[in-house]
């Protein structure tokens, strides 16, 4: 039975926002990890146990993500499980290799992870913000073995750490796939969410979650997610959420590489 008056107060305020956070940027752009995960690290959760637990987070906000965009009929099934498949076989291997390593080496990927994110951001924000009209389900989107390589790639990089690999998939979804960004959005948060429930199960059995902290964090970010989907398809979100994300990399990426540094005051 957990005991959630275990929990200071302030940390679970903490906890409720950032999973808001996590769940609505997941959903509406991509890594809500860069919110959550360092969040939880710097209220003293180990990073090993951190990147467990962040992953029922993620999976609770994309599951109703995708619950919202399935009602609005807005998936394209045939496209989105021809993407899936890589990236879960990519996100077992990660997820091995992740509850095996230091916590010392999960901190220096967060730290790489939150500044190859930045940079991505700067540097491709217009394939990421032009708009396109969604692909409908009897549309056929031709995948090449590059596209199945760099799916295979980003999954093994979702399973390891999940932070960037948001940003990772939608790059490659409308890059190497060729598929219009708000369709690519859409089709992402199903993809990510098959390969975070292979991750969870996975951190889950090596018992590397902190439960008391994965239900109040999972429990905001269904509700961050749920409000997200509605603005999905909107014209305007994306932008505020994509300059909201710089700002939160490079905050996050300050925090850990003044950590990382030891002749620095923590």
């Amino acid at each position: 039975m957990l005991d959630f008056s275990a929990i200071d107060p302030l940390t679970l305020a903490a906890l409720i926002a950032c999973g808001l956070a996590g769940g609505f940027i997941n959903t509406i752009a991509a890594s809500g990890a860069t919110v959550t995960l360092p969040t939880m690290i710097s209220l003293g959760l180990a990073p090993g146990l951190a990147n467990g637990t962040n992953r029922l987070a993620a999976v609770a906000g994309l599951a109703t993500a995708t619950w919202r965009f399935q009602q609005a009929g807005a998936i394209p099934w045939k496209l989105t499980l021809k993407a899936t498949a890589p990236m879960v076989i990519g996100a077992s291997i990660g997820a091995f290799g992740a509850t095996a390593l230091a916590d010392r080496w999960i901190s220096l990927a967060v730290a790489i992870s939150l500044l190859f994110v930045l940079i991505t951001l700067i540097t491709k924000p217009a394939e990421l913000l032009k708009e396109e009209p969604v692909v409908a389900n009897n549309q056929t989107t031709e995948l090449g073995p590059l596209f199945y390589g760099l799916m295979a790639l980003t999954g093994l990089w979702a399973g390891f750490i999940s932070l960037g690999s948001g940003v990772m998939t939608l790059l490659v979804l409308v890059l190497a796939g060729k598929i219009p960004l708000k369709t690519a959005n859409i089709l992402k948060c199903f993809v990510r969410l098959s390969s975070s429930l292979v991750a969870l199960v996975i951190f889950a059995l090596r018992g590397d979650i902190n439960w008391l902290w994965a239900l109040p964090l999972s429990l905001s970010s269904m509700v961050g997610a749920n409000l997200a989907a509605k603005l999905a398809l909107g014209s305007q979100a994306s932008q505020w959420i994509f300059r909201s994300l710089i700002v939160v990399v490079c905050l996050e990426a300050g925090s850990f590489l003044w950590r990382l540094n030891p002749g620095l005051p923590a």
